[in-house]
C-alpha cells in the first residue's frame, strides 16, 4: 500500500520576543511543542519544526495582527493557510492553567475543530501602509497636543510682560511667538533675567520648536498618506 502523508494542523501562542508552537495530527493528537524566536529565522525554524511531523496545511496564530504579525506573513508567503484565533476569555484560562504550550495547543485545537475561519488581514499592500503611517500620525497629533497644553501652562506662569504679549494670541500665535523669543544674554546676572531666561524664554521657545517639529511630521505624513489613498 502507498505510503500515507501524516496531516499536520498547527497552533502558535504569539509574543514579542517569542513564539510557541504546538503540532497535532488531524486526530487531534499532540505532536510536540517548541519556543522558536520571534524573527526571520525563527519562523523558517518553526516552519521547518512543524514539517518534520507531515504535512502542514493550516496554523492557527493567536495575536496575528500584532505580535503575530510578522509569522503570519511568512507563512502566507510559504503557502500555508493561516487563521486567526482570538485569545481564551479570561474564565476558560483560569479553569485550565495558564502556559504557552497550552495556549498554542488551544489555537491548534480551534483549528481542527473548525471554530476559527477567519483568514487574517493581509499586511503586505497598500493598506498596510497606510495602516503605519496613520498610527505615526496619530502619535505626532497627541505629542503635539500635550505639547500645545504645556505651552499654554508655561504662559500662565511667564512674566507678567510677557504673559500679557502671549494671553492675546491664539495657542498657534503663541507658539510661533515663542519660537522667535531670544533672552537678553548681558543681563543674566539680574536674577530676574535670569528667571526669565531660564523658565520662560528657553522653556517656552524649546517647546514651540517642538511644536513646529510636529507640525511639519504631520504635514509629512499626511501628504504621503493622501497618495496612498488615491492610489
Amino acid at each position: 500500500m502507498a505510503a500515507t502523508v501524516q496531516v499536520v494542523v498547527g497552533g502558535v501562542d504569539c509574543h514579542t520576543e517569542f513564539h510557541h508552537a504546538v503540532a497535532l495530527d488531524e486526530r487531534g493528537r499532540a505532536m510536540g511543542d517548541r519556543r522558536f524566536a520571534a524573527t526571520g529565522a525563527g519562523y523558517a525554524q518553526m516552519l521547518a519544526w512543524l514539517r518534520t511531523h507531515g504535512d502542514v496545511r493550516t496554523v492557527g496564530v493567536e495575536s496575528s495582527g500584532s505580535y503575530g504579525a510578522g509569522l503570519t506573513r511568512y507563512l502566507n508567503a510559504s503557502g500555508i493557510e493561516v487563521l486567526e484565533v482570538n485569545r481564551p476569555h479570561a474564565h476558560l484560562r483560569h479553569r485550565r492553567g495558564k502556559t504557552d504550550a497550552i495556549d498554542a495547543e488551544a489555537a491548534a485545537r480551534k483549528v481542527l475543530a473548525g471554530e476559527v475561519k477567519v483568514r487574517p488581514k493581509d499586511t503586505t499592500g497598500t493598506v498596510e501602509a497606510i495602516r503605519q503611517l496613520k498610527v505615526a500620525r496619530d502619535g505626532a497629533i497627541k505629542a503635539r497636543s500635550v505639547a500645545l497644553v504645556q505651552l499654554g501652562d508655561l504662559v500662565i506662569t511667564a512674566p507678567s510682560e510677557l504673559r500679557e504679549r502671549l494671553r492675546r494670541k491664539t495657542r498657534r500665535g503663541q507658539a510661533s511667538l515663542c519660537r522667535r523669543l531670544r533672552a537678553d544674554r548681558n543681563r543674566l546676572g539680574d536674577p530676574v533675567e535670569a528667571a526669565k531666561f531660564a523658565l520662560a524664554k528657553f522653556a517656552l521657545r524649546s517647546l514651540a520648536m517642538r511644536i513646529e517639529a510636529l507640525d511639519a511630521k504631520v504635514a509629512a505624513l499626511d501628504e504621503a498618506l493622501a497618495a496612498l489613498v488615491d492610489r
